[in-house]
């Protein structure tokens, strides 16, 4: 069953823009790009269920995250949006264009292959294995530290490499009596880690091919899209193209920032 996401909306005009964030991310993380896009369209961004500000559900799967999008549209009176998904949520656009190709316009994917990443651990000098880091952060209690710096502290010997801690410790929020909580539904993450991991191995979606225009972008230091990934990639999308956004890794977003929106604006603008 669809939730209702939280999201956020920049621009009042031009056609509509859906940008999907990837696991352990949020709408927030996209909002320095969905600026720059916002005087060319209406862009959307959003937070996947049990991430961010969107509600915390049992589901976790494909299935219903492409049906949260449609969900979105709908509410927003959106015949078709182009769809902009990172990482997970690149599984998440995937899997809306393969189910309900009427809605999208145009297809762009971030630094995803439509594969299982489940055997496939430490995929980026940037990353750390995801079973580790859903063990870690099931192992905190928020409620118990003062600050993120305490919590960052805690997390330090588990997860070794800053950057991700940072992205990370972003999903510590307040609660009402100022403790500390997280903004993700960490439970439900490490249950469903092999469904996010996956997601695409046990479907045939062959009978569904998406000829309207697609993009598959990803960052020259990461290895989440490797040569022998292409052939899949065609299997379900004929027309993609694809380009590489160089001297970057799995975030290419955020770290090749100006590069990453020239080349995203020459397949949709």
């Amino acid at each position: 069953m669809s939730v209702q996401l939280f999201y956020r909306k920049l621009g009042e005009n031009g056609a509509p823009l859906i940008i999907i964030h990837g696991l352990y991310g949020a709408s927030d993380n996209w909002l320095t790009i969905a600026k720059q896009l916002q005087d060319r369209f209406r862009v959307y961004i959003v937070d996947q269920r049990n991430h961010g500000q969107s509600p915390h559900t049992e589901e976790m799967n494909y299935d219903v995250m492409a049906d949260d999008i449609k969900q979105l549209m709908l509410d927003e009176n959106l015949d078709t949006a182009t769809i902009i998904g990172h990482s997970m949520g690149g599984k998440t656009a995937m899997t809306l264009a393969l189910k309900y190709p009427e809605l999208v316009d145009k297809l762009v994917v971030l630094d995803i292959a439509p594969k299982s990443y489940g055997n496939f651990s430490n995929y980026a000098k940037i990353t750390n294995d995801h079973q580790n880091i859903i063990d870690a952060l099931l192992s905190v209690k928020p409620d118990e530290y003062k600050s993120r710096s305490a919590v960052d502290k805690y997390l330090a010997p588990k997860i070794t490499n800053t950057m991700v801690r940072s992205f990370l410790l972003k999903n510590i929020t307040r609660n009402a009596d100022g403790t500390l909580m997280w903004k993700l539904n960490i439970k439900v993450l490490a249950e469903n880690l092999e469904l996010i991991m996956d997601g695409f191995s046990d479907k045939n979606y062959k009978e569904f091919d998406f000829n309207k225009t697609v993009a598959f972008i990803n960052g020259e230091k990461s290895p989440y899209i490797l040569e022998e990934d292409l052939q899949l990639v065609r299997n379900l999308f004929p027309s993609a193209q694809t380009a590489t956004i160089p001297n970057a890794g799995h975030w290419l977003h955020a770290e090749q920032p100006e590069l990453f929106l020239k080349t995203l604006l020459y397949f949709i603008d």
